[in-house]
C-alpha cells in the first residue's frame, strides 16, 4: 500500500499538500452480496475507533472503485500514524474482519445498547 499526493482542482500553489495513504479495504461484493458503500462507511465509523479518530480530524477519505467492488480507506499520513499509536488494531481485540462479520458485530452492539437504554 503506497502513498499518493492529493491535489484538488483550483488549489493555490502556496497551499500545503497532504500525502494520503491507503490503510484498509473491505470487499463489498462477494458471492451474492452487494452492499451499498454508504452502509459500509457508517458501520466502519461506528465499529472502529481508528476510523472514528481519523474522521473526527477530517483526515479520512472513502473511495469506492466500482469495477473492483470494494471500499478503500485513505488517510492523511500524519493523523494515520498518530491514530495507529492510539489504536494499534482496527477493531479492538479482533483481527481482520469481512463485511458480514462486521455487520453481525454491529447488530449485536446495537441490540446491547438498546437493552441498556430500556432498563
Amino acid at each position: 500500500m503506497g502513498s499518493e499526493v492529493r491535489i484538488l482542482p483550483g488549489t493555490p500553489k502556496n497551499t500545503i499538500i497532504n500525502c494520503v495513504k491507503k490503510f484498509y479495504s473491505i470487499k463489498l461484493r462477494q458471492f451474492k452480496e452487494n452492499i451499498p458503500p454508504a452502509l459500509a462507511e457508517t458501520m466502519l465509523l461506528d465499529e472502529s475507533k481508528l476510523v472514528k479518530y481519523l474522521w473526527k480530524h477530517k483526515a479520512l477519505d472513502f473511495r469506492y472503485p466500482k469495477h473492483k467492488g470494494r471500499l478503500d480507506l485513505y488517510a492523511d499520513e500524519k493523523y494515520l500514524m498518530m491514530g495507529k499509536l492510539k489504536y494499534p488494531t482496527m477493531f479492538g481485540n479482533r483481527k481482520r474482519m469481512g463485511f458480514m462479520e462486521l455487520y453481525i458485530v454491529h447488530r449485536i452492539n446495537q441490540r446491547m445498547m438498546n437493552a441498556k437504554g430500556s432498563t
